[in-house]
């Protein structure tokens, strides 16, 4: 028997068995961990895997620790490669040592079959995990599941399948599956348990998922595969998969968070630091917009001074889909004459298309048909349908769809002069089926037609990605959508998770906001605040919760509303969310459910430093909800509570709040702060963060000797009418206060706190003076 060979105290070689174990805490989190790869030789299916008898391994030392594991047969050589450091990092190599082509198909770059003596150790069993559910597109649902749940039951279409199961195949057996990446978080151990997580770092080459199955309570095998979609290698030729991370802990929210940090510096995310704001023609319009509607918008906007800075033409200009460059004359006259005058009136104009689609009546299809993608029955693959008609979709391997694809964003851009580029439908480009170049897997089809994009288009233009494969296009796009479209009405229409509707929209919104900032901005869809009668089913407690969840997510805030025609009273809520803070809340109870309710934003100023909680009621009916300052993991003390929606301060507290009557689909939004021995700036209304953003600076100025004086500053575009807060501990009494030299009065809110109102135009000085 071979003696097994450990690395340090993190990693346990069994040359006998042909597996590893990752160990954590002295702990064997992942035992009987090997790998393997499906492939074709002369039609016939085959299987190698680095598990079993007469395997080969070697240790190297490097900056990094590394180990190769490898097996071959007659035709075909696998190396599992291992590296070690503050993560494992673990990939797949193969190389046909054969005579005749190959065709690879799946490798496997960690596999743990129970069957095989694979187990995985969370400190609690399988049926007490949470397994983190990442969909494979934009609108894709997201959540983390409780494994005792079962699985999500999908709508078992086959358009549901063409747009978010890339992996679907007919009798494949029931298992949780995530793209790219999981965390397992098991339950019972300690406070938070222990947590896994898998992870692609690379996603370039290959689409690639997670899938855990169980065996009642059982874990039966939980694999981490990359899909090589048939490539061939010929003899001598070699095939890396992607690389996979495995990291533990007890934080899941601090794993998500290392995870998409390195993948990002890994795939060259893009760093955009400042969230953009626009108005986007689509959930008001839709495909009846004129150049004149997008004129009396931009005309709305001057009048309001709303500090928005693109002005995004969606859909609707267009002859077809395809046909970007055939304009609709008798809506749009002129579409650079359209740009220019947008920007003359001191805004960007952005536009839509959907770049790997073609309609059956486009002009492109008629001339080009040999550019789609097709079935194995030769048949063009239908993507999706475009308001009731078949849309195809095209085949971004193709040569001459990569050079229109050139032709068509750089006449776009710099002979139309659009800034703004949302791609849409992206998925259309990776549909599995027959592509001109078979040797381009459908990952790298999509990241080429992007690619192709970004370099026509500059890289100065800013590109949002929506309806599009997520790990490919992490270094191309500056901001993605997140969860599906976010419609007029709060369920959606079907039992489809992926459908549009602002419940919908809102759960991806929160359970994928640990991708902001590192792979991109996140796009949380559209701010829809127009009353009932104006084109909409949201209630108020429904927009207020639209408002609150894309104010906390920190991402892009576009408008969706006819600003021509709004309620002006509705204005405020979206004045309310500007300018993005570019920072996301963290949901809490991600883990506990799968529609989350507890969410934190930490906001720390030069001056300050507090919590804005939002507290969300998604069930159909009237609750009561309790929040604990322990479950926000704030130290022990006394807390002012500001409710934003309700403009009620609600005291201080020091354990537990209660609302009785959470209404259904609201959400609460609170301001938790220490409570301080002197006076301070308490919280202001002009921003959901509520201070976070509009407060520029707080000095004090003088001595109490001869009295002190507070002085706030403050700096948000446009005009808005809202209220400072001010905490007066005693001993110290207000003697007078002044808004931009001027005395103002004013009132009384609660013992020891006072209220002053007043509108803003792009900046305020308040001074208060104080005696004690």
């Amino acid at each position: 028997m071979t003696d097994q060979v450990f690395i340090h105290d993190r990693l346990i070689i069994d040359p006998e068995a042909g597996s590893l174990t990752v160990v954590y805490g002295a702990v064997p989190l992942l035992s009987g961990a090997t790998a393997a790869v499906n492939y074709r030789s002369g039609g016939r299916e085959r299987y190698l895997s680095i598990l079993g008898r007469g395997m080969a391994y070697g240790v190297g030392l490097r900056e990094e620790e590394e180990v190769s594991l490898s097996r071959a047969n007659d035709e075909l050589q696998l190396d599992w490669h291992i590296a070690l450091d503050d993560e494992v990092e673990m990939w797949l190599e193969v190389t046909n040592v054969g005579q005749t082509p190959l065709q690879v198909d799946e490798l496997y770059v960690l596999a743990i079959d129970a069957a095989q003596g694979g187990k995985v150790e969370l400190g609690s069993p399988p049926h007490q995990w949470s397994f983190y559910q990442n969909g494979w597109q934009s609108w894709s649902p997201a959540f983390a599941r409780h494994v005792d749940d079962g699985l999500y039951v999908d709508p078992n279409t086959e358009d549901y399948q063409t747009k978010h199961q890339p992996h679907y195949r007919p009798g494949q057996g029931d298992a949780f599956s995530s793209e790219w990446f999981t965390v397992l978080r098991g339950r019972g151990t300690g406070a938070k348990g222990w947590c896994l997580l898998l992870g692609f770092i690379t996603m370039k080459e290959q689409l690639a998922e997670v899938r855990l199955s169980l065996e009642g309570e059982e874990c039966e095998r939980l694999v981490a595969v990359c899909h090589a979609d048939g490539v061939s290698l010929e003899p001598g030729e070699r095939l890396f998969s992607e690389r996979l991370v495995v990291a533990q802990g007890e934080d899941p929210f601090g794993l998500l968070k290392d995870y998409t940090q390195r993948s990002g510096q890994v795939m060259k995310a893009r760093q955009r630091t400042s969230p953009p704001t626009g108005w986007s023609s689509w959930y008001y319009f839709f495909r009846g917009i004129t150049g004149a509607d997008v004129l009396d918008n931009v005309a709305a906007i001057d009048k309001e001074a709303l500090p928005l800075e693109y002005i995004v033409v969606d859909d609707g200009y267009q002859m077809a889909i395809g046909d970007w460059l055939s304009v609709d004359e008798g809506k749009f006259a002129d579409m650079k004459g359209l740009a220019q005058a947008i920007v003359r009136t001191g805004y960007k104009p952005g536009i839509w298309t959907a770049p790997f689609g073609a309609s059956p009546d486009s002009q492109l299809y008629a001339e080009h048909p040999d550019w789609v993608i097709r079935g194995e029955d030769g048949h063009p693959l239908v993507a999706w349908q475009h308001w009731g008609e078949d849309t195809y979709g095209l085949d971004p391997s193709h040569p001459e769809v990569q050079e229109w694809l050139r032709e068509t964003f750089h006449t776009i851009r710099h002979e139309w002069g659009y800034e703004l580029f949302k791609v849409d439908f992206i998925f259309a480009g990776g549909l599995m089926g027959r592509r001109h170049n078979p040797q381009m897997t459908r990952a790298q089809a999509v990241r080429k037609g992007l690619e192709i994009i970004r370099q026509a288009i500059g890289e100065d233009a800013f590109l949002l990605g929506c309806g599009a494969p997520m790990g490919p296009s992490i270094g191309l796009v500056d901001a993605m959508r997140i969860g599906p479209d976010v419609a007029v009405n709060w369920h959606p229409f079907w039992g489809d998770l992926s459908f549009p509707a602002a419940e919908n929209a809102l759960r991806n919104v929160v359970t994928r906001y640990f991708m902001h900032g590192a792979l991109w901005l996140n796009d949380p869809d559209c701010l829809l605040v127009r009353t009932r009668d104006d084109e909409s089913n949201l209630v108020l407690n429904e927009m207020r919760t639209v408002a609150s969840l894309i104010g906390l997510c920190g991402g892009m805030v576009l408008s969706g509303d006819n600003l021509s025609s709004i309620r002006r009273g509705r204005l405020k809520y979206l004045k309310q969310v500007l300018p993005p803070y570019g920072r996301a809340a963290i949901p809490l109870d991600l883990f506990e459910k799968e529609m989350p309710e507890l969410l934190a934003l930490p906001v720390e100023t030069d001056w300050g430093q507090w919590l804005v909680v939002g507290l969300v009621n998604w069930a159909d009916r009237t609750t009561e909800t309790t929040i604990e300052l322990a479950d926000l993991e704030l130290p022990k003390g006394r807390y002012h509570v500001y409710n934003y929606w309700r403009r009620r301060y609600l005291g201080t507290l020091e354990g537990r709040l209660i609302i009785k009557r959470h209404q259904p689909h609201e959400t609460v939004l609170l301001l938790i702060k220490p409570v301080s021995d002197r006076p301070e700036l308490l919280t202001s209304t002009f921003h959901v963060t509520q201070g976070g953003v509009e407060v520029s600076g707080i000095e004090w100025h003088g001595t109490w000797e001869k009295g002190r004086t507070l002085v706030v500053e403050l700096e948000k575009a446009g005009r808005q009418r809202g209220e400072l807060l001010f905490a007066v501990p005693e001993p110290y009494r207000l003697k007078e206060v002044r808004l931009d030299d001027r005395r103002r009065g004013v009132k009384r809110v609660a013992r020891g706190v006072i209220g002053l109102g007043f509108s803003l135009r792009d900046r305020a000085r308040v001074e208060l003076d104080f005696e004690r």
